[in-house]
């Protein structure tokens, strides 16, 4: 036997959210709480991951689901030491049995290797925390040498109220002392099955638990609103200072929001009010904000976003975006392009050092390298009955309050006069104007005089 199998418990109800969600997938930082403690396990190197599901088990595993997680059910909801009995199959092999709680997304993977190594030499290990309020937490007991005599569930606690060490539910065993003695935990009044009896079982033994202790937010359990948005403010700044000291500034840490799936290079900025969620990479030299919403989007090196919003859309390298634009629908932008105030690019293609400057639509489009679109320029790219591509050329001059009726191209080098209303294709280095746009004569303009 060898090697860490992780469990993570996700099968709960969990009516206190009071929410058709199931409670495991409500996101912290952008994330489902439940992903939070698969990534803290996967930092054990685990030779199996195991999260079990119950309650909306289809729902649960589409979110979760990833090459190094196997999904065990739990079709009768009857406790913990239920849910793990189930997993002794999937873990057959393992050394040690690492069990999390879905619903604790603080944990930490520096704390879960410290518990590994406290049950090196013990039966099991749990995390502890002593906390003023234990509410609905299980109270740890100990005898006169101070060793874990038992965990005593917060329905069974007959005790005096007020500060006490308790269970943080998170545990490490032996695999084989788990599997020798999970089915012999007897049923609570409640009719469930209660992992945490098999501490009792250690201490009846003479080889009592290890205890790890942690800090409150470790043992911060979400099974209500209050609690989730306590745990989003924590990782919150968690995720912030990750980045922080990897090399990120963060001009204003009380007001930015980075979502834990994002991913920021070294010498990124972000100013003030600004959002980074999803899947959102930035690469180095770039410049968030102010006031500025990425959502799964990639923005190139050196690019600055001010004021503006980029949706499931790429940015090249030395672009200016904003302020008071959006980027939408899986648009993709070239390099060293200008998207300035009131401009709208939505499932797009625009090549290289396009400049695109106010008050503009482009909307499936495909706009080539050194094209200069004018303000008010619209792609009237719908029908009433389906949309349809616009095709603008390398070099091309639009002008201000250009309607363009797709279908339509303008070849390379086309000129549209002020107000044309395009509803047929331009050839390469053709001049129109009018409503409808008809083609003329361009006369070459010189310089002004100095």
């Amino acid at each position: 036997m060898s090697g860490v199998g992780v469990i993570v418990l996700a099968a709960g109800l969990g009516t206190r959210m009071r929410s058709r969600l199931p409670k495991v997938l409500h996101p912290v930082c952008g994330a489902p709480m439940a992903w939070h403690v698969i990534e803290a396990a996967r930092e054990l190197e685990p030779a199996r991951m195991v999260v079990v599901t119950g309650h909306e088990a289809e729902r649960v595993e589409a979110a979760l689901a990833a090459d190094d997680v196997r999904f065990v059910r739990q079709e009768v909801l009857d406790g913990t030491a239920g849910a793990v009995r189930r997993c002794e199959g999937a873990l057959a092999g393992c050394a040690k049995v690492v069990v999390l709680n879905g619903d604790a997304p603080l944990a930490r993977p520096e704390t879960l290797r410290r518990l590994v190594a406290a049950a090196a030499e013990r039966p099991a290990a749990f995390a502890v925390c002593r906390l003023e309020e234990p509410g609905r937490m299980g109270r740890v007991v100990r005898d006169a040498r101070g060793e874990v005599a038992a965990v005593v569930e917060a329905a069974e606690w007959e005790g005096p109220d007020g500060p006490a060490e308790v269970n943080a539910g998170l545990y490490a065993f032996d695999a084989e002392w788990l599997w020798a003695h999970i089915r012999a935990v007897p049923v609570s009044a409640k009719g469930e099955y209660y992992l945490t009896h098999l501490v009792g079982v250690c201490a009846a033994e003479g080889r009592p638990a290890a205890t790890v202790a942690v800090g409150a937010a470790e043992a911060l359990g979400v099974d209500d609103r209050v609690k989730l948005a306590e745990a989003e403010a924590l990782m919150r700044r968690r995720v912030l200072e990750r980045h922080m000291l990897a090399g990120v500034t963060v001009e204003d840490p009380a007001t930015t929001f980075i979502g834990a799936l994002a991913r920021l290079a070294q010498d990124v900025t972000v100013l003030a009010g600004s959002r980074i969620e999803g899947r959102s990479e930035i690469a180095e030299d770039a410049v968030i904000g102010p006031n500025t919403t990425l959502r799964n989007a990639r923005i190139g090196r050196g690019t600055r976003v001010e004021a503006s919003v980029v949706e499931e859309s790429t940015l090249g390298e030395g672009c200016s975006v904003g302020p008071f634009a959006h980027v939408r629908g899986g648009a993709v932008i070239g390099n060293r392009c200008e998207i300035r105030n009131y401009a709208e690019v939505k499932n797009s293609r625009l090549g290289d050092g396009v400049k695109m400057h106010h008050f503009s639509y482009l909307g499936d489009a495909d706009v080539g390298e050194g094209t200069n679109i004018g303000a008010g320029t619209i792609t009237c790219n719908y029908d009433g009955m389906a949309k349809h591509r616009t095709v603008i050329g390398r070099g091309v001059f639009v002008g201000s309050d250009t309607m363009l009726v797709a279908p339509v191209s303008l070849g390379d080098g086309a000129f549209t006069a002020t107000g044309a209303v395009v509803t047929r294709d331009v050839p390469a280095g053709g001049s129109v104007r009018g409503v409808p746009a008809k083609p003329f004569e361009r006369k070459e303009r010189r310089p002004a005089s100095p």
